[in-house]
């Protein structure tokens, strides 16, 4: 970061913290100003300027419980933490981090459905990204997470092709493991909606395709 936009950055969180210092707790204001310096303290972390990124994440955590659901900006904190989680993950790739932000997404993503405000500056990105990074896990917990992603992706939403896969490969993982033939019957019929919900075409046809033939290969060595 060149110094004149560190310098420009430091100078807008300490007014952000000015700010703060002035709406204490129980101040109307006071998770608006929470906000604010977290989102400047996270443009910092994103840069490399700033390496405490648990003081951010808190400040985006109390500002969400100021903000309980049916709260009109109870959406844009759940948006906001689950960003700061995402980009903690890609920094340090830590479980713990994608893990929470799969469970934040399950509560965003009904909110928040595809054509509103909010979902087109981004939800789909933040949520895409955790779909992508959440390990594979095919424990009971890590597959019911996965359901639940899935049942947030319903046909139509652009990001169910994926659910459908990354639920499919941890099917097949605990098949691998467990030898239940429902898992690997149940990952073909899903990688096939994934297959169907992409056209001739489409840049993931294809990995999906071969994901398909892979778990029918599986399934015909166990006939």
């Amino acid at each position: 970061m060149r110094s004149g936009m560190v310098f420009l950055l430091n100078d807008a969180m300490q007014h952000f913290q000015s700010v703060l210092d002035q709406c204490p707790v129980g101040h109307p204001d006071h998770a608006a100003a929470l906000t604010n310096l977290a989102y400047a303290r996270l443009e910092g972390y994103i840069q490399n300027h700033l390496q405490d990124i648990d003081t951010t994440t808190s400040l985006f955590h109390e500002s969400l419980a100021l903000r309980p659901q049916g709260h009109p900006d109870h959406v844009s904190s759940l948006y906001n933490l689950i960003t700061a989680l995402n980009w903690r993950h890609s920094k340090e790739s830590t479980t713990v981090y994608i893990h929470k932000s799969a469970q934040l997404c399950c509560k965003l993503l009904p909110l928040c459905p595809q054509r509103t405000y909010f979902y087109s500056i981004g939800v789909d990105g933040a949520v895409g990204y955790v779909i992508d990074n959440l390990p594979i896990d095919a424990s009971d917990e890590g597959i019911h997470l996965r359901r639940n992603i899935l049942e947030l992706c319903p046909v139509g939403q652009q990001l169910r092709p994926k659910a459908l896969d990354k639920l499919a490969w941890a099917l097949k993982t605990r098949f691998t493991q467990c030898g239940n033939i429902d898992d690997i019957d149940e990952a073909i019929q899903l990688r096939r909606e994934a297959v169907f919900l992409c056209p001739e075409g489409h840049s993931d046809r294809g990995t999906f395709l071969n994901s398909l033939a892979f778990s029918l290969v599986h399934r015909f060595d166990h006939l």
